[in-house]
């Protein structure tokens, strides 16, 4: 009851019925349609009218008497056809022949209760009209009409942009509980599905829809009836539903069941009470389409909140002193190893530190993934991370003997007459060996590895996300290139190809920079520049250089003397100069046009030197800025990509070993051999935090709330002069339907005044 309150002024439910509201909006009220003549979307009808004049039993009357025409079988409703509905859809089309051949995606024959020929251009039924528009004659109407005529509660919009959805989603969206109550009792399905356009997500309502999809729709609240109740943070329409069969686990054409829909939706509430419902729980290891469970979808889409929370209502406590617990959090979801060693691509933390949310730093800061990665970090990482870091400088300097210890051109790599080596030259094949070893063994040895543990896709995946590694691994193979140069004697190729080798190997110590607090962020910096900021300004640099230069091209054509804007490639180098200020202002005039070159060069200096160049350092100024102000959570992003990547390393039966090392047995683990279904085993990283309150504040603050609770109730029954057991019987005990008892059947203010005052 205490959730009642704060309905009314809810913000996502308003957000849900102005939606409706722009798109019924676009239906004409001059439509030759008789629904829009009793009720249209601009709140006005004859029905309308009518009851405003009339009154309520004169309505009634009028109900029972002329609705019935409208409806098959005057309310007991008929199973309506594919063809039916191509009838109702090609109805103002006389001249073209109705395609009875047709193909209507999702189509299913069902029962339906309000007659085709009456529908309105969205194919709704006259419920569906008094629900949207959402007043208080338009829900007293549709109070009137369920209780008159049940069957209105099957009835469901047929036209494609709504299809789908029924009286029961659309009270739900505009919070009507009393209707809410009357449709569940009619015998409304709880299970119907509303698979309209405008229930998709944005980017799955395109002619193109996008292969994968972030959710993010104004009314996607998940095809079912309950989805749609806790995306509107509704207990009460959830517990009726509940009550009535309906079930939270189902999944709708995304995979996505209630929990996924509350952290689509951010309903931090609902989570918690969809989890642990006295009567139905909703589970929370179902997987949807694109292999997300509901804690790592809330990864996914950035939600820290919820995430956390989820997190909390996972954890098993063992103990706990005043506000200091020790409690152990389920790692199946969360960690990138499962029991068995192998590797979790779709983990909580993988998607975690592939994310570009501010959010997903937020995840990162302290708390479990934290507490998480140290442990890692302890029990292997920091170990492997010394190793790798001695054998890169072993290669480093081996390399660097090599090739400082190479001939000059006058003299062969290789002498003709071994008599004429020297020891320089031994010492050189021996390092030069030693190099093309460690090339091999980095190669085959440590990336087949690699390879074999996360498969071809999650090894092409780690490395787009690795640039260095990338680079690294690129200078091993241009190191091993060298090796038939040398046997074919191409010393040109051979030194072309060491002059790309050398830097790449060198920037290999960027990686592991990235794990130090004082690099780190700096790390992070240069990599968003790059992809960022350069990229943006390369783009445009490129196009003003193709302006610019066909235009100097062309103005140095007819000149004598061979000049850098001789030819056309040389051209661009010559404008790359100039962008850096290396140019001569007195060679300006040795063109054929001089005053036109001068005029030319001014225009390209405003844009190019002056504008764009102070464009790029502002962008790198706010790169900067932005890493600086969140230097310490990029840190720990860099330094937890480089634990993963070492992680990667790590073969299956040690993976299996360190995660046993650093978790604990939290449960599950059975094979089934006592007889008991087998059980997936369940291991938890063990985390001592301190909370804000202890359970003995949260349990004075709990019955404290009660006690108000309690005494201004007690004044109220005591003011009205009614029992508290009249009061129940009032609300919640059936009575006969009828005109008189509507208004008060479902009436809940008496509890609300209570609860906010």
């Amino acid at each position: 009851m205490g959730n009642c309150k704060g309905k009314a002024n809810d913000p996502f439910n308003k957000q849900n019925s102005s939606a409706f509201d722009r798109v019924t909006s676009r239906t004409s009220t001059d439509d030759d349609c008789l629904l829009y003549q009793l009720a249209d979307y601009q709140k006005g009808g004859d029905l309308i009218r009518y009851f405003t004049k009339e009154g309520p039993r004169a309505t009634e009357e009028l109900l029972k008497e002329q609705i019935p025409l409208l409806l098959y079988r005057k309310g007991e409703g008929q199973i309506v056809r594919r063809s039916d509905y191509l009838k109702w859809k090609y109805r103002n089309k006389r001249h073209v022949g109705v395609p009875v051949n047709e193909d209507v995606p999702g189509w299913k024959d069902h029962l339906a209760c309000w007659n085709f020929d009456y529908r309105g251009s969205l194919g709704e039924s006259l419920l569906h009209v008094l629900i949207v528009c959402n007043t208080s004659i338009h829900c007293k109407l549709a109070k009137l009409l369920i209780v008159l005529f049940p069957n209105l509660a099957l009835d469901v919009v047929e036209g494609n942009e709504f299809r789908g959805a029924s009286a029961l989603h659309l009270a739900i969206a505009y919070d009507s509980l009393e209707v809410i109550k009357l449709l569940v009792e009619a015998g409304a399905v709880v299970q119907q599905r509303a698979v309209g356009t405008f229930f998709l997500p944005r980017d799955q309502q395109r002619a193109r829809p996008s292969r994968t999809t972030d959710y993010e729709g104004l009314a996607y609240f998940g095809e079912y009836p309950i989805s749609w109740a806790a995306c509107c943070n509704n207990e009460a329409a959830y517990n009726l539903l509940i009550d009535r069969g309906a079930d939270p686990n189902s999944q709708d054409s995304f995979g996505n069941m209630v929990l996924h829909m509350v952290v689509v939706c951010n309903k931090l509430e609902m989570y918690g009470y969809a989890l642990r419902h006295p009567h139905i729980q909703a589970k929370m290891g179902i997987v949807n389409n694109a292999g997300l469970t509901p804690l790592t979808l809330s990864c996914h889409l950035g939600r820290a909140t919820i995430f956390r929370e989820m997190l909390e209502l996972t954890a098993k406590e063992f103990w706990r002193y005043s506000n200091i617990t020790c409690s152990a959090y389920p790692l199946n979801a969360l960690d990138t190893i499962l029991p068995d060693g192998r590797c979790n691509m779709t983990s909580a933390l993988m998607i975690i530190l592939n994310g570009t949310k501010e959010e997903h730093l937020d995840m990162l800061d302290g708390g479990i993934i934290q507490r998480l990665l140290e442990e890692k970090w302890k029990t292997f990482a920091q170990r492997q991370f010394l190793k790798r870091l001695g054998i890169l400088f072993f290669h480093l300097l081996v390399l660097s003997i090599a090739v400082y210890t190479r001939p000059r051109r006058d003299r062969p790599l290789i002498p003709d007459d071994y008599d004429a080596l020297n020891a320089m030259d031994i010492t050189r094949f021996c390092f030069e060996i030693i190099t093309c070893l460690s090339c091999v063994g980095y190669v085959v040895i440590q990336q087949i590895s690699e390879l074999k543990n996360v498969g071809l896709r999650g090894f092409l995946y780690q490395l787009s996300n690795n640039p260095a590694k990338a680079i690294f691994l690129a200078s091993n193979f241009l190191t091993l290139a060298c090796i038939p140069c040398r046997f074919y004697g191409n010393r040109d190729v051979e030194e072309a190809i060491l002059i790309f080798a050398l830097p790449s190997a060198w920037f290999f110590l960027m990686f592991f920079a990235g794990a130090i607090r004082l690099t780190g962020p700096f790390v992070t910096m240069i990599y968003s520049m790059i992809t960022g900021d350069m990229l943006t300004f390369a783009i445009i640099y490129s196009i003003m250089l193709l302006a610019f230069s066909q235009a100097f091209f062309f103005l140095h054509r007819g000149h004598p003397d061979k000049t850098l804007f001789s030819n056309f490639l040389s051209t661009w180098m010559g404008l790359f100069h100039w962008t850096l200020g290396d140019y001569n202002y007195n060679s300006l005039q040795d063109t054929v046009y001089p005053a036109v070159t001068t005029t030319v060069f001014v225009i390209f200096m405003i844009m190019v030197p002056i504008l764009l160049l102070n464009m790029l350092i502002a962008m790198m100024g706010n790169t900067y800025a932005l890493v600086i102000q969140q230097s310490e959570k990029e840190w720990v992003k860099q330094w937890a990509k480089i634990v993963i990547a070492l992680e990667r390393a790590v073969n299956q039966m040690n993976c299996k070993e360190y995660l046993v090392t650093y978790s604990i047995k939290v449960s599950g683990g059975s094979d089934g051999s006592d007889g008991s279904p087998p059980q997936e085993e369940v291991r938890g990283v063990m985390v001592i935090k301190s909370k804000n309150k202890t359970r003995a504040r949260q349990r004075k603050g709990a019955l404290n709330n009660w006690k108000r609770v309690g005494k201004r109730t007690i004044k109220e029954l005591k003011r009205r002069g009614i029992t508290g057991d009249q009061l129940r019987r009032q609300i919640w005990e059936p009575k006969t339907p009828s005109t008189t008892s509507i208004n008060a059947r479902y009436n809940l203010n008496f509890i609300i005044d209570c609860m906010s005052k």
